[in-house]
């Protein structure tokens, strides 16, 4: 009897550890079409894609696509369906949603909680540049792929530690400003040699030796104050339509949007 036992506590152990973790849940699918941009084949790809990440990240990844604005904008629609259909990861509701809407086309990332950690605004300009240009061609399959392909890299980059942080407008800027400066420097120095060799004066220490002796008479110096001018520049008020405000439900998402 003993040994039976031993011998079903030894299935029961063997089971548990065969048994897969637990799968995070999730009260909603990564992709909802109703603008039906998708065959079921392309469907079912991008949904596995999405799937893939939800589970590795315990974070929503979440495409949702409409014919019709749902909402005043398309900020306004992207924050409302991911508030108030339930979307979000683990306790925090963390999570990024790609809306698409087919009537105005328009786009808009919306991000919330741990996901505008994940997701600079830096790294909205990055995804938005992958993923946009396709939307422009109305290729939605390949939109939708670079979108699951370039989030997964930075919730990848975020889990190590590092969220993406560079702005590649000020990475063109500098350069820019590089390649233009170092040929100025370089014209410069080879200006100042030359002018170096030209000098043939010698220098006077005092301005007495320019002046012809007692052509000049100096009986009274002062200083007159005659008027003075106020400029006054009007303080810049904070933009209430940056990318963290507040959505219908008051809570805090970050975002990007516009229209392709």
């Amino acid at each position: 009897m003993k040994k039976f036992i031993s011998l079903i506590l030894m299935l029961l152990m063997c089971f548990a550890l065969a048994s897969p973790v637990m799968a995070a849940e999730f009260e909603n699918p990564p992709l909802v079409d109703e603008a039906g941009y998708l065959t079921e084949e392309e469907f079912e790809d991008i949904t596995q894609r999405l799937e893939v990440l939800r589970q590795k990240y315990n974070f929503e990844v979440a495409i949702y696509t409409e014919v019709y604005l749902s909402a005043e904008t398309a900020q306004d629609a992207a924050d409302d369906i991911y508030d108030y259909k339930g979307y979000g990861g683990g306790e925090g509701d963390d999570g990024i949603m790609l809306y698409i809407c087919s009537d105005t086309r328009q786009y808009h990332f919306t991000t919330y909680n741990y996901g505008r950690t994940a997701f600079t605004d830096n790294g909205l300009i990055y995804l938005e540049g992958k993923v946009v240009p396709e939307l422009a061609e109305d290729d939605y399959y390949e939109a939708m792929k670079l979108y699951a392909i370039h989030a997964g890299e930075l919730l990848e980059m975020a889990a190590n530690g590092e969220p993406y942080d560079k702005n590649p407008i000020e990475y063109v800027i500098m350069v820019i400003a590089v390649a233009a400066i170092i040929p100025l420097i370089v014209a410069f120095l080879m200006m100042i040699i030359k002018l170096a060799k030209m000098r043939t004066a010698v220098k006077q220490d005092y301005a007495a030796n320019y002046m012809k002796k007692n052509s000049m008479n100096l009986e009274v110096s002062r200083d007159m104050y005659l008027y003075s001018t106020v400029t006054k520049t009007e303080k810049p008020k904070s933009d209430s339509n940056g990318s963290s405000h507040k959505s219908s439900s008051g809570r805090v998402h970050g975002g990007r949007g516009g229209s392709f």
